[in-house]
């Protein structure tokens, strides 16, 4: 005769003998997910900065959850990872920006996950899935420059739109400065009188960290750069407003007030500006330093 326990298990509690009560079920084991897990994460960063914060969830919600949301974060393996990257490169995502992705949130929180808890408890994987996980390839798209008075209306448009710091950070980019001297310009080192600006310190990627040089790797990299009419107005009307802020060092400034990272621009501001263009109608395929614009 079957016992309660198997009459449960198979859907036949209504089978028991008048008067015995059918066996408790067990309850269900709780599953961890991915979800959870990367937000207990980010609860637990050591005074993080508002916008770093704001960062990671926004990176977390476009390009991760919709992918691992619900996974047990203990079953995650390599090859789901595989396939999310070469899913980011298909959608359009170049390499660097999958590396950034992954870098800063994912390959952190599975390395969490493979730690013991604060109280000893025991490791939630017992290994990282990211470990010596190559990027995905892809073709190198040709960049585009910007040509035609039209297209780089459509261009300024969508970027004054979107955050009007970002757009005269790029009509500089225009005058053929690279990344790492027009996040670093200092308000001195602009000539007004001149329209010019002096290439006195960059900044650049030290060990995985954006720093500020002020010594160029050739002689060369001192230089003066002349500006067109346009962006030198623009440049001395935020010279002049930098002035009226103590303690400014940059022309440009990222929300937080200090220089603008690469990646958080990229993330933050570019790749709103560039959809938006598209809307507008600007089918060119651009890069940061291939805007080209002149404004």
């Amino acid at each position: 005769m079957p016992t309660p326990d198997q009459l449960v298990e198979h859907g036949l509690a209504e089978l028991f003998p008048a008067g015995v009560a059918a066996p408790a079920p067990e309850p269900a084991e709780h599953v961890l997910t991915f979800r959870a897990y990367a937000e207990e994460w980010l609860g637990q960063l050591v005074k993080p900065h508002p916008e770093t914060v704001r960062k990671y969830c926004e990176r977390l919600e476009k390009h991760v959850f919709p992918r691992l949301d619900d996974r047990p974060i203990a079953e995650i393996n390599r090859r789901e990872m595989r396939e999310w990257q070469q899913a980011l490169r298909d959608a359009g995502l170049s390499a660097k920006t999958i590396a950034n992705i992954r870098g800063e949130t994912v390959v952190p929180i599975f390395k969490a996950a493979c730690r013991p808890g604060e109280d000893g408890e025991a490791a939630v994987r017992t290994s990282n899935p990211m470990d010596g996980l190559p990027l995905p390839e892809g073709p190198r798209a040709e960049r585009d420059i910007l040509e035609s008075p039209d297209e780089a209306r459509l261009f300024l448009e969508a970027a004054y739109a979107v955050d009007p710091e970002a757009a005269d950070l790029l009509c500089k980019l225009s005058t053929g400065l690279r990344w790492g001297e027009v996040s670093a310009l200092p308000p001195w080192a602009v000539n007004v009188a001149r329209s010019t600006v002096s290439i006195v310190q960059v900044l650049r990627k030290v060990n995985r960290r954006w720093v500020v040089e002020t010594k160029p790797k050739t002689k060369q990299g001192y230089r003066e750069v002349p500006l067109t009419a346009a962006v030198a107005r623009m440049v001395a009307e935020r010279c002049a407003a930098a002035s009226r802020e103590p303690g400014r060092q940059f022309v440009f400034v990222a929300p937080r007030g200090n220089h603008w990272r690469y990646e958080d621009f990229y993330e933050g501001r570019w790749v709103k500006i560039r959809d938006l263009a598209r809307e507008k109608g600007l089918s060119r395929r651009m890069t940061i330093t291939g805007c080209g614009t002149r404004c």
